[in-house]
């Protein structure tokens, strides 16, 4: 089992979600580099590139631009993943800590709700 947000977790993570087909649709067009981290953990960062919705980059080395930067504790991305808490209604509160275009945010909220539901399909340890 890997660790969360660790390359080969993000790898399985990304291919799982590639595999959904109405997601794929909801995410045409959506092309951005992600930034995922830790508020209180010294694991690095770990960037997605999409293109036209779809995974085309998995690394720790930072792209020239994220676009979208997403941080937890560890507390709070082990509530996602067990599904005890939304990644809507993380973003809401505040609880995932959110950095990019609202506007882009509020277009795609419901597709990324489904991709922060599906990280808890994916096996991990924290």
């Amino acid at each position: 089992m890997d660790r969360f947000l660790s390359i080969p977790w993000m790898e399985a993570y990304a291919a799982h979600c590639s595999a959904d087909e109405s997601l794929a649709v909801a995410l045409k067009g959506f092309n951005a580099s992600i930034e995922y981290g830790w508020l209180d953990k010294d694991h690095p960062n770990i960037y997605l590139t999409l293109v036209n919705g779809l995974p085309q980059d998995i690394s720790e080395t930072p792209p020239q631009k994220a676009l979208l930067r997403v941080h937890a504790s560890q507390e709070t991305w082990m509530r996602i993943h067990q599904r005890e808490l939304s990644g809507k209604k993380a973003f809401l509160t505040q609880e995932l800590q959110f950095r990019g275009s609202m506007l882009t945010l509020l277009k795609y909220m419901d597709p990324f709700n489904t991709t922060f539901r599906r990280m808890g399909d994916i096996p991990a340890t924290f």
